[in-house]
């Protein structure tokens, strides 16, 4: 069988649940759509959990992309005591802004680990691909963070530039491909318009299944979807 979810946004009890509620075993596939970290309570024990799973594929999200970048040129030595002599303006300005967007725990959990596990985690990031194509019961999946940017029909997936894949926007009545459906996540369903909170939506030609795991003030919950007969699960 094969699995999607996204956003789960370090809430790893959620992600040991849904495996659990859907007895994944050694002959499923998990596509994670992005945005592991940030925001939730456990991201870098989600990311390790994650990374022992070998039928467990991950997409980059934006959110990882920021992470990355924040965190790759900092020593060893670096930790939450002595950070900042070792940040220049703009990299204090940047780290500040993704902290104050929910990276703080993130970073936190990131300083505490001993340099050879930052290393895998920084590779297992770096080896995160934008887009995945696969098959399920003769449908044709295309799955994204969050969509593909100033999409043209004409031009192959892999011709395009990073960011279209991590800062998309499509709204329910958009349609990318006649004959392929594009699952995404990125955007909570329950900001989409015909969307509710914490359900997946599916639009026809896009899907949508970031169900909000780290907004329950607003009704989210972790959503994931089998892309072999179209079910869906919930973990409130």
């Amino acid at each position: 069988m094969i699995y999607t979810v996204s956003d789960l946004h370090g809430c790893l009890e959620d992600w040991k649940s849904l495996l659990q509620k859907i007895r994944f075993n050694d002959n499923d596939t998990m596509f994670v759509l992005g945005d592991c970290v940030d925001l939730g309570p456990d991201p870098i024990g989600l990311l390790h959990d994650m990374m022992e799973r070998p039928n467990v594929f991950p997409l980059l999200g934006n959110h990882e992309l920021r992470f990355a970048r924040c965190v790759r040129s900092l020593p060893p030595e670096a930790n939450m005591e002595n950070l900042a002599q070792y940040l220049d303006e703009d990299n204090r300005a940047a780290l500040a802004q993704w902290a104050a967007e929910g990276g703080q725990h993130t970073l936190t959990q990131y300083l505490a680990l001993e340099e050879e596990d930052r290393e895998a985690i920084l590779d297992y990031i770096g080896e995160m691909t934008l887009y995945e194509e696969t098959e399920a019961d003769g449908v044709s999946f295309v799955l994204t963070h969050s969509g593909i940017a100033d999409f043209d029909p004409e031009k192959a997936l892999e011709d395009y530039p990073p960011a279209a894949f991590l800062t998309a926007e499509p709204r329910p009545g958009m349609e990318y491909f006649a004959d392929k459906t594009v699952i995404v996540g990125h955007i909570p369903t329950h900001r989409l318009e015909g969307g509710t909170a914490g359900q997946i939506l599916d639009d026809g030609g896009i899907i949508y299944i970031d169900c909000g795991a780290a907004h329950k003030e607003d009704g989210g919950r972790v959503g994931c979807l089998r892309l072999d007969d179209f079910e869906e699960f919930y973990i409130d």
